[in-house]
């Protein structure tokens, strides 16, 4: 019960273990195009920034929101007003733990009316840039975005095959 009680205050405090964003990614080509997907779970199209610049780089950018900063931001309003309302005490307990670590349970630590036990998803700004291969048409690259998943498609120039060409001494 005490391990218990010590992830708790790790996963709730404040979210501070959680990571940026970072999309998982995966790149393949066929013969005609080179294919880029990004899942981006949660996230709109609006969202989403994407550029290309001169040395070919293109850079895939946004911001997933952090739903639990919100409900915290939410549930602090809500707290300060009532506290201004009414005075109030904070139901706090200090435990010490057998290995003689003081850790303090704040029994308002919780979203909306939920306490979470674990919170493995990441928010935060992220940025993702790939090279274009010489051979990818960086004028027409095409861009969905469906159920959480960016597509980017690059069209393949055809090169022309090297021909042996018979070349006139004068």
């Amino acid at each position: 019960n005490t391990l218990e009680k010590q992830l708790n205050k790790i996963f709730n405090d404040d979210n501070k273990f959680l990571t940026d964003f970072e999309p998982r990614i995966n790149l393949s080509e066929d013969e005609n195009n080179y294919y880029i997907h990004a899942d981006l779970p949660g996230m709109a199209k609006d969202k989403i920034k994407m550029e290309i610049d001169e040395e070919r780089t293109l850079t895939i950018s946004g911001e997933r929101e952090n739903i639990y900063k919100n409900n915290n931001d939410n549930f602090r309003k809500e707290k300060q007003e009532n506290e201004k309302e009414q005075t109030s005490t904070t139901t706090a307990t200090t435990t010490t733990t057998m290995d003689g670590i003081e850790m303090e349970e704040d029994q308002k630590n919780n979203n909306n009316g939920h306490k979470y036990s674990v919170m493995e998803c990441s928010y935060g700004s992220f940025s993702r840039s790939f090279t274009i291969p010489e051979d990818g048409n960086i004028d027409n690259i095409q861009a969905k975005m469906e159920n959480g998943v960016l597509e980017i498609i690059i069209n393949k120039i055809k090169t022309q095959k090297s021909q042996t060409r018979s070349i006139q001494i004068q």
